[in-house]
C-alpha cells in the first residue's frame, strides 16, 4: 500500500488541509505539537474502518471543539492493482465517497462505498502488517509482532530459496506455495481464518442445530402432556383429601369455640378484681405519703432551728475580727503613703540626671553629624566639578581610538610616501643661506641636508638661483594619500572639538581623572551618609537634635561649639546612675507599702463579705424556719398526726384484702390455662383458613391442567416428534460427512503448516542478516543477533558481550525495534508492503546513534521500490540526519477568521491553493458545502 496525499477537514484542530507524501522513501511531517500530525494517522485508521453512521467516541473527540461542522478526511492510495480516492464524513450530514482510478473506473457512495474498499484492503493489504509497522505517539518502539506475517513470510520464502544468494536453505518441496495455498482455500470452504465453522460445515451445523431444537421441543412437549396427566390424577386425589380433613376439623374448632367463650367471662372477672386491687393499694400509697410528708415536715421544722441558731453565734465571733482588720488597713494607708512621696521624689532627681547625660551625648552627636554635613557638601561640590568636566568632555575611549587609528594610518602614508619619494641634497662648501619652499634654512660649511621629494619643491639661492623640483606621478599620489589621511584626522579632531591627537589625549586623560574623583567622591557620600539614605535625611537627623537641645535658627555647621568633654559625661552618667538606683530602692519600697495596704484592703474587704453573708445567712434562717413553723402548723389544723396515721393503717388493710381477692380469682382460671385455649382457638382458626385455601388452589390447578391437556390435543406433537425425529437423523448424517471431510481438511493443512513451520525455521537466516545490516550501523561492525523462530530478537552481542533484549537499555531496545520494522519494510515486495508510520519516537536515543539512525533510514530506503516510510515528530533535529528525507513543515490550520486576526503570513510549505508535489502541505481556505 502507497499514500499519496491526505486531506482533513473539520478534524480535531485542523481546519482544512491536505499533505501530498512522496510515494517512496523518507517523509517528515514536522511541526509543533497540536497542528495535527497524530491526526493524520488517526484519521486514516477512522476512514479505513468506521462508518459514516458511526458515533463512537473516536468519532466524537474528532468533532472540533465549538464548530457545528461533522469531521471529514479524504486519502488517496494505492494498494495492489487498485489506485483509489476515498472520502469519508461523520456526525454532519454524513457521507461516504469512493472513485476507483486504477485498474477500471469505479464510482460509489455510502455503504456500498465502504464494504468495496474494505473488500479491496482484505484482499491487497495485510492489515496486521499496517499496525506491526507503526509506532505510536507515547508508547515504547520495542519489538514488533513480525511473526507469521503473510507478506514478511512470502518475502522470507523468496529470501530463503536463493533471493539472499543461495546461502539459505531451500524450503521442502512438499511444502510448495500453491499447494499451501490450495489447502488453505480448502480448509476456507469449512472454517474461518479464525476457526469458526463456515460454508457446507456451517450450514450443516445450523441444520442439525435446528433439528435437535426441533426434536427436543417436541419431546418436551410430549413430556410437558405426560407430567399433566399424572399432575390432574394427583390434584383429584388430593382435592378429596382436602375435603375429608376440613369436615374432621370443623368439629375440633366448634368445641374450642365453646370452651374459649366460657373462659372469657371468667378473664373478665379476674381483669377487675384486679383494678380493685390496684386502686387499694394505690389509695393506702397515697395515705403513707402524707404521713411521711408529716414526719418530714416536723424535722424541717427543728432542723431550721438548729440553723438559726448557728447562724447568729457565727455572726457574734466574727464581729471582733472585722474591727481588727479595719484597724490594720488604716496603718497601711498612712505608711504607703509616706513611701509614695519618698519614691516620686526620688524618680525626680533620677529624671534630672538622666536628662544631663542625654543633652551631653546629644552635643556630641550633633558635632558628629555636623562635621558629616560639612564632609557630605565637600563630596557633592567635588562630584559636581567632575561631573561637570565628564559633560565637557568630547572625547571618549573610542573617539580616542579611533584617533590614534587615523594618526597611524598617517605616518604610515607619510613613511610610505618618504621611502618612495626622491631626493635633493644640498651640500654648502662654506656657510651657505638657501630658501626651501619659501623658507629659510641655514647650511654650515661642508653641512649636507637632504630634501624629500614628495610634492613640488622650490629651493633657491636669492638672486643667484631658482630651482623647482616636482614628483613623478606615483610621487604625487602617495603625497595624495597623505594629504587624505590628514584631511580625515584634522576633520575628526574638528569634530571632536579638539586641536590635534595630543589635545585630545590631554582631554581623554582629563576626562579619566576626573571620574576617578567622581567615584571617590560617590564613594565619599556612601560612606559618610550610610545608615541615613541622603543629605536631606542626614540634615533632617542634624536638625531633629538640635530641636532636642532647644536650640533655634539656622544653624552654622562650621561654627558649632565642642561637644562636652568625655570626663564631665562619664561622671554625669555615674550621677544619673546612682540617682536611678536611688529611685528605683524608693519605688520598690513604695510597691512593698502598696502590696501591704492592697492585702489589708483585701483583708477588709474579705471581712466585711464575710460579715454580709453571715447576716445574710441568719436572716434567711430565720425565715425558714418561719415559713415550715407555719406550714406545720396549717397542716395539723387541717388534720392531725394521729388522724393520718389511722388512715394509713386502714387503707393498708383494705388493700391487702383487694389483693388476696384478685390472687384467689386468678389462681382459680390459671387451673383451666386459658393462654393454651386461646392459642388452640386461634390454630385452629388458620388451619380452617388454609384448608380453604387449598382447596380452592387445588380447583384452580386441577382446571388449568384440564385446559392444557385439551389444547396440547389439537397440536398433534405425537406426530410431530416423529417427523422432528427423522429430520434429526438425515441432519446427523449430513453433519457427520461434512464434518469429515471438514477434519480431513484441517488435517492436511496441519500437515503441511507443520512442515513448513520447519521451512520457516529457515527464514530467520535473511531477516537476521538484514536487521544486522541495518543495526551495524547504529552499533559498529562487532554486532551479532540472536533472533527467534517468531523473528524477535532475543539476544545482542557486542564487542564480545551478550546481553539479552529485555536487559538492554531503552534507547537501544528503541533502536533495535526500529531496525527491525526498517529491514521488513526493506524485504517485503513493494506490492506487498505498507508504509512504516513513526510517531515521535527515538525520545531515549542520544545525538551520536541519532545521526547514525540517519544513515539507517537511508539504507532501508535506498533500493528501487523502496517503501514508503512516514515520520511526525515536533522535534525536527531528532531526524536531521536522513539524507534522502522529504521534509514537510506544518503550521496550525485555522479559519479565514482567525487567520485575519493572527495577521501572519503563511509558513513554509503552506499555500491557499491545492498542491501535489510529493511533500508539501496544502492549508485549504474553507469553501461552501453542497449537501
Amino acid at each position: 500500500m502507497r499514500l499519496h496525499r491526505i486531506r482533513l477537514r473539520d478534524f480535531r484542530g485542523v481546519h482544512d488541509r491536505e499533505v501530498t507524501l512522496a510515494e517512496r522513501g523518507v517523509t517528515v511531517l514536522q511541526g509543533d505539537n497540536e497542528v495535527g500530525k497524530t491526526s493524520t494517522v488517526a484519521a486514516l485508521d477512522l476512514l479505513f474502518d468506521a462508518a459514516d453512521s458511526s458515533r463512537r467516541l473516536e468519532i466524537r473527540q474528532a468533532q472540533p471543539a465549538g464548530v457545528d461542522a461533522g469531521p471529514e478526511v479524504e486519502a488517496e492510495v494505492s494498494t495492489g492493482p487498485y489506485r483509489f480516492v476515498y472520502r469519508k464524513r461523520w456526525l454532519r450530514r454524513p457521507r461516504t465517497e469512493l472513485t476507483v482510478i486504477a485498474p477500471a473506473a469505479e464510482q460509489l457512495t455510502g455503504a456500498d462505498a465502504h464494504a468495496r474498499v474494505s473488500a479491496i484492503l482484505d484482499e491487497t493489504m495485510d492489515r496486521v502488517l499496517w499496525r506491526g509497522l507503526r509506532v505510536e505517539q507515547h508508547t515504547a518502539v520495542g519489538q514488533a509482532d513480525l511473526g507469521g506475517q503473510d507478506a514478511l513470510t512470502r518475502a522470507l520464502d523468496r529470501a530463503a530459496s536463493g533471493g539472499t544468494g543461495g546461502t539459505a536453505p531451500r524450503p521442502d518441496p512438499s511444502v510448495d506455495d500453491g499447494l499451501v495455498e490450495r489447502a488453505v482455500e480448502e480448509l476456507r470452504r469449512y472454517r474461518t481464518p479464525s476457526g469458526r465453522a463456515t460454508g457446507e460445515l456451517r450450514t450443516a451445523e445450523v441444520r442439525l442445530a435446528a433439528a435437535e431444537t426441533e426434536y427436543e421441543r417436541c419431546r418436551a412437549a410430549l413430556e410437558a402432556v405426560e407430567r399433566d396427566v399424572a399432575a390432574r390424577d394427583r390434584l383429584d386425589a388430593d382435592a378429596a383429601a382436602v375435603r375429608t380433613r376440613r369436615r374432621a376439623h370443623a368439629a375440633e374448632v366448634a368445641e374450642l369455640e365453646d370452651r374459649w367463650a366460657g373462659l372469657q367471662s371468667r378473664l373478665r372477672e379476674v381483669e377487675t378484681a384486679r383494678g380493685r386491687a390496684v386502686l387499694a393499694r394505690e389509695r393506702a400509697d397515697a395515705a403513707r405519703e402524707r404521713r411521711e410528708a408529716r414526719d418530714a415536715l416536723v424535722g424541717a421544722v427543728d432542723a431550721d432551728a438548729a440553723v438559726v441558731t448557728q447562724a447568729t453565734e457565727a455572726l457574734a465571733a466574727h464581729a471582733d475580727e472585722h474591727a481588727a482588720a479595719r484597724d490594720e488597713r488604716e496603718a497601711r494607708r498612712t505608711a504607703d503613703a509616706a513611701a509614695r512621696e519618698a519614691s516620686t521624689a526620688a524618680r525626680q532627681q533620677a529624671d534630672e540626671a538622666a536628662r544631663a547625660v542625654s543633652a551631653a551625648r546629644d552635643r556630641a552627636e550633633l558635632a558628629d553629624l555636623a562635621e558629616r554635613l560639612r564632609r557630605v557638601e565637600d563630596a557633592t561640590a567635588g562630584l559636581q566639578r567632575a561631573e561637570r568636566v565628564l559633560a565637557a568632555t568630547t572625547v571618549d575611549a573610542d573617539d580616542l581610538a579611533d584617533l590614534e587609528d587615523l594618526a597611524r594610518d598617517l605616518m604610515r602614508a607619510e613613511a610610505a610616501r618618504d621611502a618612495a619619494a626622491a631626493r635633493v641634497e644640498l651640500t654648502a662648501p662654506e656657510a651657505l643661506t638657501v630658501e626651501v619652499d619659501g623658507e629659510t634654512v641655514m647650511l654650515a660649511p661642508g653641512e649636507t641636508r637632504t630634501l624629500p621629494v614628495a610634492g613640488s619643491r622650490a629651493v633657491s639661492l636669492p638672486g643667484v638661483l631658482e630651482v623647482r623640483v616636482r614628483p613623478g606621478l606615483d610621487e604625487a599620489g602617495r603625497d595624495d594619500a597623505v594629504r587624505e589621511r590628514a584631511r580625515e584626522l584634522a576633520e575628526r579632531c574638528e569634530d571632536l572639538g579638539v586641536a590635534d591627537l595630543e589635545a585630545a589625549r590631554a582631554a581623554r586623560r582629563g576626562a579619566d581623572d576626573a571620574a576617578r574623583r567622581a567615584e571617590e567622591h560617590r564613594a565619599a557620600l556612601a560612606r559618610e551618609l550610610a545608615g541615613h539614605g541622603d543629605a536631606a535625611a542626614l540634615r533632617a537627623a542634624h536638625d531633629a537634635v538640635r530641636e532636642r537641645l532647644g536650640e533655634t535658627g539656622p544653624a552654622d555647621l562650621f561654627s558649632l561649639a565642642e561637644p562636652a568633654p568625655q570626663a564631665d559625661v562619664s561622671a554625669l552618667r555615674r550621677a544619673s546612675d546612682a540617682a536611678r538606683e536611688a529611685g528605683d530602692a524608693a519605688a520598690r519600697r513604695a510597691d512593698e507599702t502598696a502590696a501591704a495596704c492592697r492585702a489589708a484592703e483585701d483583708a477588709v474587704r474579705d471581712a466585711d463579705t464575710r460579715a454580709a453573708v453571715l447576716t445574710e445567712r441568719a436572716a434567711d434562717a430565720r425565715h425558714a424556719h418561719a415559713r415550715r413553723a407555719e406550714e406545720l402548723r396549717a397542716a395539723r389544723e387541717a388534720e392531725a398526726d394521729a388522724d393520718l396515721a389511722a388512715a394509713e393503717d386502714e387503707r393498708l388493710v383494705q388493700a391487702r384484702e383487694a389483693e388476696r381477692e384478685h390472687e384467689s380469682l386468678a389462681a382459680a382460671l390459671a387451673d383451666d390455662d386459658p393462654d393454651t385455649v386461646e392459642v388452640r382457638v386461634v390454630n385452629a382458626r388458620a388451619v380452617d383458613e388454609r384448608l380453604a385455601g387449598e382447596a380452592t388452589r387445588l380447583e384452580r390447578e386441577h382446571a388449568e391442567t384440564t385446559g392444557r391437556l385439551q389444547a396440547a390435543g389439537l397440536e398433534g406433537w405425537h406426530d410431530q416428534h416423529a417427523a422432528a425425529a427423522t429430520e434429526l437423523e438425515s441432519a446427523v448424517r449430513d453433519h457427520d460427512a461434512v464434518a469429515r471431510r471438514a477434519a480431513a481438511a484441517q488435517r492436511l493443512h496441519d500437515t503441511l503448516a507443520r512442515h513448513r513451520e520447519r521451512v520457516r525455521r529457515s527464514y530467520v537466516a535473511p531477516f537476521r542478516a538484514q536487521v544486522e545490516r541495518l543495526a551495524r550501523i547504529v552499533f559498529g561492525s562487532s554486532l551479532s543477533l540472536e533472533i527467534d523462530e517468531d523473528l524477535r530478537i532475543t539476544h545482542r552481542t557486542l564487542d564480545g558481550t551478550t546481553v539479552a533484549f529485555a536487559a538492554l537499555s531503552s534507547g537501544a531496545q528503541e533502536q533495535l525495534g526500529l531496525c527491525a520494522r526498517l529491514a521488513c519494510a526493506a524485504l517485503v515486495d513493494p506490492s506487498d508492503g505498507v508504509p512504516v508510520v513513526i510517531d515521535d519516537a527515538l525520545g531515549h536515543t542520544d545525538p551520536e546513534r541519532l545521526s547514525r539512525l540517519g544513515a539507517v533510514f537511508t539504507a532501508a530506503t535506498a533500493a528501487d521500490g523502496a517503501a514508503q516510510v512516514i515520520v511526525l515528530t515536533c522535534t525536527p533535529e531528532r531526524y536531521h540526519g536522513i539524507g534522502a528525507a522529504t521534509v514537510v513543515p506544518l503550521a496550525p490550520s485555522r479559519r479565514p477568521g482567525e487567520r485575519e486576526r493572527d495577521r501572519e503570513a503563511p509558513p513554509a510549505g503552506v499555500d491557499d491553493t491545492p498542491a501535489r508535489a510529493p511533500g508539501t502541505v496544502v492549508d485549504l481556505p474553507r469553501a461552501p458545502r453542497a449537501g
